[in-house]
């Protein structure tokens, strides 16, 4: 820490100017700075460097078996009667499952909604934990209006489904069984990694934003009532 303390006091580069001013220099310039961060990126630049390398050769030689694997498992997935299924970007893709905890390791079950209570207790000032002030005052004066679940008994953030989604499936339209917009998938669970190659319904869940918290932000924390007017939103009954 005191080495590292010593570097930011004696660095230049905190300055804009200065900093902008390395952009245009020769490397020689760079070799012969007293600067103790450019002197670091100096010492560092060939290992670096043979690291990119090593990392462009992995990616050249997966780059040329990847076809031929694919071959692979389109032949076997023809063999088995079964389909490929397609990356979802730039493709008409749906799948389908079921909102649902899971319990990824013994003695720990995750539930299948988040609430607005969580942002309040995550919230820390601090990044990644900022939570805008007029937020947490719609949450603290439990603002809910419409949008507050009658089993929850708040509003919903994020919910988690099995549904077998990949690569590109972020903001893809989360639908229920009668067509109605629920939310936008954005991501999946930690245990759902492999999932693209071992699919298991009891721990894989992706995760989805809840169109209610969407309409509720925009109702009671940024006012947005005109764009709220064009939409065709079929409100909860109170």
């Amino acid at each position: 820490p005191n080495t590292l303390n010593a570097m930011y006091r004696a660095t230049e580069l905190a300055d804009t100017a200065r900093r902008l001013a390395w952009i245009g220099k020769e490397p020689d310039a760079f070799r012969k700075s007293g600067d103790p961060f450019i002197a670091l990126a100096v010492r560092l630049h060939d290992t670096g460097l043979a690291l990119e390398n090593r990392r462009n050769e992995i990616d050249g030689n997966l780059e040329r078996v990847i076809p031929q694997y694919m071959a692979a498992v389109i032949a076997w997935k023809k063999s088995q009667g079964k389909p490929v299924y397609p990356d979802a970007n730039s493709t008409l893709r749906v799948t389908y499952g079921t909102v649902a905890p899971y319990a990824p390791r013994d003695g720990l079950v995750k539930g299948p909604f988040t609430t607005v209570e969580g942002i309040v207790e995550k919230a820390t000032s601090k990044d990644p934990f900022i939570a805008p002030a007029p937020l947490l005052e719609a949450i603290k004066g439990k603002r809910y209006g419409v949008f507050k679940d009658p089993v929850l008994g708040t509003v919903p953030v994020n919910f988690l489904s099995s549904a077998d989604t990949t690569g590109g499936n972020s903001g893809s339209a989360v639908m229920n069984k009668r067509g109605e917009l629920v939310g936008l998938n954005f991501d999946s669970t930690y245990e759902s990694i492999t999932k693209d190659w071992y699919f298991d319904s009891a721990i894989t869940r992706a995760i989805h934003v809840d169109i209610r918290y969407m309409l509720w932000l925009m109702k009671e924390v940024d006012r947005a009532d005109n764009l709220l007017k064009e939409m065709t939103i079929k409100y909860p009954k109170k």
